[in-house]
């Protein structure tokens, strides 16, 4: 079950809306956990998933290999 920690209290409200609203009519799905004084959200995996949080963002692409550059100075063999 993932655990997500707000940034701040702004984004903590966020994600209580958004966590409920993907719940729906089971808001059992969403507990409240103050690990260190903070908030945070215990919720199972498909909501997270719903929500778009967690470990379910898809992973960043490899940056593009540059082709090699071009040039137009001679060489001697």
């Amino acid at each position: 079950m993932p655990t997500i920690i707000p940034k701040d209290r702004a984004d903590s409200q966020r994600l209580a809306r958004a966590l409920l609203d993907a719940a729906g009519d089971r808001p059992e799905r969403v507990r409240t956990i103050n690990p260190r004084g903070r908030l945070a959200f215990v919720v199972d995996d498909e909501l997270a998933a719903a929500v778009g949080t967690g470990d379910y963002a898809p992973p960043p692409e490899a940056p593009k290999k540059r082709a090699p550059r071009k040039t137009s100075a001679k060489t001697t063999d």
